[in-house]
């Protein structure tokens, strides 16, 4: 079996340059490059990757923890290993399912030094617990957190549902119903804290009935249709926590014959990759999960290589469509 110091001495260099070449270290003529590659390819010589490991002191890789492959996570997750990937890390997804054992097999590969770090999307198994970890690497988490072992990284709902909101109502819709998504998480919490806040500052209704939550699908937008037009009274516009439950409310109005925009007026929330908000005409908030995911490697990047980290610009944006472009005489009634 071939070694280094075997290529080494057939390509008439030092050990040290073969291992230069082999990691890609830029001061290497390229001359002297070439050489010895054609040498290591021949041979197919494969550098054994535990030894390259043990000898560096970490794994470049990092573990991300997410309950499920929902498009939602999916694109923090993207954002994490593309920006990984510009830095030569790795990213090893760990999907739970919401079970907490699943969360702690992603906890013993960091403490096993079998990962640098780890970002963890939603904790089910308690922070104090995760914690106990943070000797063994970095961790880092994407919910609100305020603790001083963790970092966070996160988009404030509120700010997001206030941007869909003051569009509302600057269109002139007045009795205004929400999709909150899951309905005791942080995120929801804040939509619909957004939401009550919001109306209350304008003067406008606030029907509890109208809150709806558990709301993730199309077919999820659709019922909730349904169960709006089943209460004694109908809301003129609803603002969705996805773009997916809005485009199925979109589609149902469409079936029971109520206008979009003029009779009902529709907020998307999504990220940035949502094609579907484009597709079906809809006025769309902006998260951007990906820019986030990315932001969150490049300060567990930092911490890991001890350098300076600058924070970027995260920021809701309004993307204004079909489904709230109200006519004048709708808006002044």
């Amino acid at each position: 079996m071939s070694n280094i110091k075997q290529i080494a001495q057939m390509a008439g260099v030092s050990r040290s340059t073969v291992s230069r070449v082999l990691n890609h270290h830029p001061h290497v003529h390229e001359d002297t490059r070439r050489k010895v590659q054609q040498i290591i390819d021949e041979l197919d010589y494969i550098q054994n990757s535990n030894a390259v490991q043990l000898k560096k002191g970490r794994t470049n890789t990092i573990g991300v923890v997410s309950p499920s492959i929902s498009h939602y996570f999916m694109q923090i997750v993207q954002g994490i290993a593309e920006a990984g990937t510009s830095c030569q890390y790795q990213t090893l997804l760990y999907q739970t399912n919401e079970k907490p054992d699943q969360e702690l097999q992603a906890l013993e590969m960091l403490r096993q030094k079998k990962l640098d770090g780890l970002i963890i999307l939603r904790c089910g198994i308690g922070w104090e617990k995760v914690a106990a970890y943070t000797k063994y690497g970095p961790i880092m988490t994407c919910e609100p957190l305020q603790h001083p072992k963790i970092q966070s990284i996160y988009m404030n709902h509120y700010e997001g549902f206030q941007l869909g909101l003051e569009h509302l109502i600057e269109k002139g819709y007045t009795r205004i119903a929400c999709t909150i998504g899951r309905a005791e998480s942080r995120n929801s919490l804040e939509r619909k804290k957004a939401f009550e806040d919001i109306l209350q500052k304008h003067s406008l209704p606030v029907h509890p009935e109208w809150i709806l939550d558990e709301t993730f699908t199309v077919d999820d937008g659709r019922k909730a249709l349904q169960k709006l037009l089943a209460g004694k009274e109908m809301p003129d516009a609803v603002i969705h926590a996805s773009d997916y439950v809005a485009a199925g409310m979109a589609a149902q109005a469409r079936a029971k014959g109520i206008h979009v925009p003029d009779q009902l007026g529709l907020v998307g929330f999504e990220s940035d990759q949502s094609d579907i908000a484009g597709l079906m005409e809809l006025t769309h908030v902006r998260n951007p999960l990906k820019q986030m995911g990315a932001e969150a490697f490049r300060r567990m990047h930092a911490k890991l290589t001890e350098t300076s980290y600058t924070a970027a610009d995260l920021s809701f944006s309004l993307t204004e469509r079909q489904s709230t472009a109200r006519s004048k005489e709708r808006m002044q009634i």
